[in-house]
C-alpha cells in the first residue's frame, strides 16, 4: 500500500514539474510584433482616380495626368440590356505607371501565378446617370500610354476581378463577351515615339505587358520573422529589370527566377498607426530561400520616397 502511495506521489511531483517546465517556456518565448493593414497609407498616397464629362463638343482626346490618351464618344456605348446612350457620359479613369503605384493600388503584374514585365496599367470605365456601360459589338477605343522605351514585345492584357485580386489575361474574350473582341486588338510600340499606341476592344483594367520566362529553376521565398507578425503586413517583391511587382499573400511567393536581382518590399502599421517597413535587395539562386523579416519604424514621407526609388 504504501509502495503504490509512493508511486502516486512520485507521478505526481514529475507531471507537477512537466507543466511548470512548459509552462515557464510558454512565458519565455518571445511576443511578436503585430502590424494592421495600412488602408489609409495607401489610399492617401496613391494617384486619384480621374473623372471625365464626356459632352459630344469635343473630338479631342482625354488626357490624364500622367499622360494616358483616350478617345472616345457616344457611338461606340451602349446599355447593359442594349441600346444606344446619349450624351453626356462620364468617364473614370486610374493610372499607374509607377512600381510604387502598383503597390499601393495592390494592382501586382501577375498573369495566372507567373510574373508579367510591365510598361503600366489603367483602368477605363464608362457611366450614364449611374449605370456603368459596355462597348458595343466589335467596337474599339484607341489609347496612347506613355513609356520611356516602348517595347515591341508588349500586348495588352486584361484584368480580372476575383475576391479583392485583380489576375491578368492576354485575351480579351476572358473579360467580355462581345463577338470578335479576341480579334480586334491592336498594339503599336515604336521606340522613339515615347508611347504605345492601342485599338482596346475592352473597358475596365488594361496592362501593357509581356509574360516573363526563364530558365535554370525557380526561386521559392517564404518570409520568416522571429519578432514580427506577418499576417497584417503587405509584402511584395519587386523585379526591376522587368519591372514587375508581385504579392505575396500568405508568406510564401510565386515561382520566381534565379540570379536576377529582387527587391522584398514590407510595409504596414502597428496599433498607434506608425508605419513600419522592411525593404532588402535580393539576388538568390534556384531551390527553397528564407527570408528572415524584421519591421522597422519608418515616416511616412520616407516609404513614400523609398517605394519612389525602388
Amino acid at each position: 500500500m504504501k509502495k503504490r502511495l509512493f508511486l502516486h506521489l512520485g507521478l505526481l511531483s514529475c507531471l507537477s514539474l512537466l507543466v511548470i517546465s512548459c509552462s515557464k517556456q510558454r512565458t519565455e518565448e518571445p511576443e511578436l510584433n503585430t502590424y494592421s493593414y495600412p488602408q489609409k497609407f495607401m489610399f492617401d498616397n496613391r494617384p486619384e482616380e480621374q473623372t471625365f464629362v464626356l459632352t459630344g463638343d469635343s473630338a479631342g482626346p482625354i488626357i490624364g495626368n500622367q499622360g494616358t490618351h483616350l478617345w472616345l464618344d457616344s457611338t461606340i456605348f451602349m446599355f447593359p440590356g442594349g441600346g444606344d446612350v446619349p450624351y453626356p457620359i462620364v468617364i473614370k479613369l486610374i493610372e499607374i505607371y509607377t512600381a510604387k503605384d502598383m503597390m499601393l493600388y495592390e494592382m501586382p503584374t501577375v498573369a495566372q501565378g507567373a510574373p508579367l514585365g510591365s510598361d503600366g496599367e489603367i483602368r477605363v470605365k464608362a457611366f450614364k446617370d449611374g449605370v456603368e456601360l459596355l462597348l458595343k459589338p466589335d467596337r474599339v477605343f484607341p489609347v496612347r500610354m506613355p513609356a520611356d522605351d516602348p517595347n515591341p514585345l508588349m500586348s495588352l492584357w486584361y484584368g480580372k476581378e476575383s475576391d479583392g485580386v485583380v489576375d491578368w489575361f492576354d485575351l480579351a474574350s476572358a473579360v467580355s463577351s462581345n463577338p470578335g473582341i479576341d480579334a480586334l486588338e491592336t498594339v503599336e510600340a515604336q521606340p522613339d515615339s515615347g508611347y504605345y499606341t492601342v485599338l482596346s476592344p475592352a473597358l475596365g483594367w488594361l496592362n501593357m505587358d509581356f509574360l516573363y520566362t526563364w530558365s535554370g529553376g525557380n526561386v521559392n521565398i517564404s518570409l520568416i520573422s522571429s519578432t514580427d507578425d506577418l499576417s497584417g503586413v503587405v509584402k511584395f517583391i519587386y523585379i526591376p529589370s522587368i519591372h514587375s511587382v508581385v504579392q505575396i499573400y500568405g508568406n510564401s511567393a510565386i515561382p520566381l527566377p534565379p540570379g536576377v536581382p529582387l527587391k522584398l518590399v514590407c510595409f504596414a502599421q502597428n496599433q498607434s498607426g506608425a508605419m513600419f517597413s522592411f525593404i532588402q535587395d535580393l539576388n538568390v539562386s534556384a531551390g527553397n530561400t528564407s527570408v528572415e523579416v524584421t519591421m522597422n519604424p519608418i515616416a511616412d514621407s520616407a516609404l513614400i520616397d523609398a517605394l519612389s526609388n525602388l
